[in-house]
């Protein structure tokens, strides 16, 4: 059992460095115990799991709902997190100028 405290960041968004768990499990996001990580998933009995690489290891659903709720209250949830305002580009100006030639005039 592990004493660190328990972190977990919901949603597929944060998926991106690891790799997929196996068929039976459907995974919700990642766990954390302070430098241990993993995917955090859950089988069809609803049981709790931490799959990294092959290894596989049950949860507590007590510890694991309790730090879901922390994730929605803070805000690290990928489902229900509010969209970042994307800034709108500015386009370039362009602006053209005339160069202006001095004549010189010949003397006759």
């Amino acid at each position: 059992m592990n004493t660190n405290p328990m972190q977990v960041i919901l949603g597929v968004a944060s998926l991106k460095a690891y790799v997929t768990a196996p068929k039976a499990f459907h995974v919700l996001g990642i766990v954390r115990f302070g430098q241990e990580y993993g995917l955090l998933a859950t089988n069809t009995d609803g049981l709790y799991f931490r799959v990294n690489g092959s290894q596989i290891a049950g949860l507590d659903a007590h510890r694991v709902e309790r730090a879901m709720a922390l994730a929605y209250a803070r805000g690290k949830s990928h489902f229900h997190a509010p969209a970042a305002p994307r800034e709108v580009p500015v386009p370039p100006q362009i602006m053209v100028r005339k160069h202006r030639h001095a004549l010189t005039t010949q003397p006759q």
